[in-house]
């Protein structure tokens, strides 16, 4: 498995289609940043449902696909998708594992400092701790029913990947409904949750692969 293939993969992950909601600059950005934090300490596990569009821009084409998402603190991620094709993404112990074809391939994200900052966006989405992430700074604007995280890169090996990723949560629960990035090319992805279960018991075994 090539490592630009799961970078890509992860680019996908971190993506979100422009919503038509209303959002305002958020007054106080320390008060979300609390809520968010809050919020993660109370939430152990995270198992959804996704849908995922990749919008080609020059190619005007769409290319959409199902799986499962597990998250299991602090560093546990399970992407596996099922429809039109299987292709499984884990997460864990500062290792990435992917399974294509039957074929196994495992990443050391300790030796890439691309990897490194993939990986934790990743973690940090799920654990409410954007703000404290030094690859990207953070602007909070808020409607009445979500918050909206605009993650923008200031080093070179995130601008490489992304001119930006969204991050949007719901108010109700506090815990993201939707995953974005924009790619340079203007290439976006939308990851859109769904059937969302919280603090659920996952097994360990479910975060290794074989």
């Amino acid at each position: 498995m090539k490592i630009s293939k799961v970078l890509l993969t992860l680019a996908a992950v971190l993506s979100i289609h422009i919503s038509h909601a209303q959002f305002s600059p958020v007054a106080n950005p320390a008060s979300v940043q609390q809520v968010l934090a809050g919020n993660a300490a109370k939430t152990q596990t995270i198992s959804s449902d996704f849908t995922q569009i990749k919008n080609m821009k020059m190619l005007n084409d769409k290319v959409s696909s199902k799986g499962k998402f597990y998250f299991k603190q602090q560093d546990k991620v399970r992407i596996e998708y099922t429809q039109p094709f299987q292709y499984l993404l884990v997460m864990s112990g500062g290792m990435i594992t992917v399974k294509e074809n039957g074929k196994v391939s495992k990443i050391n994200t300790r030796n890439s400092l691309t990897m490194q900052s993939v990986n934790r966006v990743m973690m940090d989405c799920m654990r409410g701790t954007v703000f404290s992430n030094k690859d990207f700074s953070v602007k909070a604007l808020a409607s009445t029913s979500q918050y909206l995280l605009k993650l923008s890169p200031v080093n070179a090996s995130m601008k490489s990947l992304f001119k930006q990723i969204d991050v949007y949560i719901n108010k109700a629960d506090n815990n993201v409904s939707k995953l974005v990035m924009t790619e340079n090319n203007g290439d976006y992805t939308e990851m859109v949750f769904s059937n969302k279960k919280l603090n659920t018991a996952l097994s360990d075994a479910l975060f290794s692969v074989r």
